[in-house]
């Protein structure tokens, strides 16, 4: 992925406390953990419920990265 890329989708991830994305052929969800860090999931589909939440059947990967916004981006790219 590109690093200008990368780079709007961690302000967009620090402005608004998530941001989703597709990279790969893969979907991303990242948001900002209650605790601390931010939480990263990765789906193989894009397919949402009736209130707009990622399918658990589609996750793939998902995981706690406990770094920065960038780092968060970059978690499982």
């Amino acid at each position: 992925m590109q690093q200008a890329k990368i780079n709007k989708l961690t302000k967009t991830l620090e402005q608004n406390k998530a941001v989703e994305f597709k990279h790969n052929g893969f979907y991303y969800e990242v948001f900002e953990s209650a605790d601390s860090g931010y939480i990263v999931n990765l789906y193989s589909s894009d397919t949402k419920d009736e209130h707009g939440r990622y399918l658990d059947e589609h996750l793939i990967d998902g995981g706690l990265c406990t770094g920065g916004a960038k780092d968060a981006i970059e978690f499982m790219l």
